[in-house]
């Protein structure tokens, strides 16, 4: 593979067609270079989003008594056999008392939902099927009542020693809800990481500032740190650098102090594309540079002189976006503890035609995916101006897929869309 072979102290940079990778190439040299971080123990509180790194094992019985599943009257099921008992009320069982009170034949004693059973107690009647005498001193049981009825027995759910939750597992509310359960005060996860963000050109002036003729406002830098938070990372925005090229190294070499680096821009073949050069003289040995696909052919990713993933963006917004949805993706998912694979897809059926193209390299389009009552999952392509068009973009919420450009797509041809919100 050119990727592989390449000798990345001296790279043969460019992306002309004879040296461009496959989808598939890159993703398997992105792949093989992923591992997962290092695990950190982090406080229950501060796990949310991140992912489990080292199974959970129950450390005690659950429930961790037998305990009422209704508010009512735990009685002796011998007692109430057949409906019509009449017993003596020998006191309350609420939610959090000890477990020490006993319960005598004859007897019944008041019981919330929650609170332990008293013992030789073994069964709860609502109090739906009950009746208390004007004094309070007995309840008459209005149903027969067999064992076990509304009891929740000791260890029911969970033996100690039980896996609770395997890893690699996200760690979202329902699974924050076991871990507290638990009693797991303190989790092993695969820490959020970091990934530095340096946006490149003159022509680039920070959201807020007045424009001068010839320049336009950063568009990459927040759409990157936006992603890179959807995909569970920390992002460090570096900053912008004009085309020049010790302020550049001097960017460069802050980002990598991260252990994810993200450039925009300065990655095509022009005289004031700097960044190559500039990462190489830092250590960086590149993997590759071009990929066949539209937009973000120039796409690069290479490695640090500490393991750094570099990854060198086009400029355009629509080539960054997918650039980033489609392989920086993956990498910050699997340091984090995930899968490390591309992006999964959907079908759905064109309700507009796509028209041919020349040019045959794999294609990314913005399109509106959704669930029509009567077509079933449906796609519709947005219109935009091209890579250089983030108002398109800003409509979709999938990506649509097309393997052959030169034969576009069929009204109503079932075609393969990346989702690109967490919606679908």
């Amino acid at each position: 593979m050119y990727s592989a072979t390449m000798d990345s102290a001296t790279p043969r940079w460019g992306h002309d067609q004879r040296h461009l990778l496959t989808l598939d190439e890159a993703w398997t040299t992105i792949a093989s270079e992923a591992r997962r971080a290092a695990p950190q123990s982090v406080d229950l509180a501060d796990a949310a989003g991140l992912t489990l790194a080292r199974p959970v094992v129950a450390g005690s019985d659950w429930p961790p008594f037998d305990k009422a599943m209704m508010d009512g009257f735990a009685v002796r099921s011998d007692d109430c056999a057949t409906s019509g008992a009449t017993l003596g009320i020998a006191g309350l069982a609420a939610a959090g008392d000890a477990t020490d009170q006993t319960l005598g034949p004859g007897q019944a004693m008041r019981i919330n939902t929650g609170a332990p059973m008293p013992n030789d107690a073994d069964a709860v009647v609502r109090i739906e099927d009950t009746g208390v005498s004007d004094d309070g001193a007995t309840v008459t049981i209005n149903v027969n009542v067999p064992p076990k009825k509304h009891v929740a027995r000791r260890g029911a759910n969970r033996r100690v020693g039980d896996l609770l939750l395997a890893a690699p597992m996200l760690i979202e509310a329902h699974q924050m809800a076991a871990l507290a359960t638990a009693g797991c005060a303190r989790v092993s996860v695969y820490p959020r990481t970091e990934a530095a963000i340096v946006l490149t050109g003159n022509e680039i002036v920070p959201v807020g500032q007045s424009l001068a003729p010839g320049q336009i406002h950063d568009s990459n830098g927040p759409m990157l740190a936006s992603l890179i938070r959807q995909f569970g990372g920390t992002p460090r925005r570096v900053g912008i650098v004009g085309d020049e090229a010790s302020a550049l190294r001097e960017k460069l070499a802050d980002a990598l102090r991260s252990p994810v680096v993200i450039t925009v821009g300065g990655m095509s073949m022009g005289t004031l594309d700097l960044v190559p050069k500039a990462f190489t003289d830092l250590g960086v040995e590149w993997r590759f540079h071009g990929v066949s696909m539209r937009p973000g052919k120039p796409f690069a990713y290479g490695r640090g002189p500490d393991g750094q993933h570099v990854f060198g963006l086009p400029g355009n917004p629509v080539s960054a976006f997918v650039c980033a949805w489609l392989f920086v993706r993956m990498t910050l998912r699997a340091l984090m503890g995930h899968p490390c694979k591309p992006p999964h897809r959907l079908r759905a059926t064109l309700t507009r035609m796509i028209e041919p193209k020349r040019d045959p390299r794999p294609a990314f389009l913005p399109g509106r995916f959704w669930n029509h009552s009567e077509a079933g999952e449906i796609v519709e392509p947005c219109a935009w101006g091209g890579s250089g068009d983030p108002f398109g973009l800003a409509m979709a919420n999938c990506l649509i897929a097309i393997d052959d450009p030169t034969r576009g797509a069929a009204l109503n041809e079932s075609i393969e869309v990346i989702p690109i919100t967490t919606d679908l």
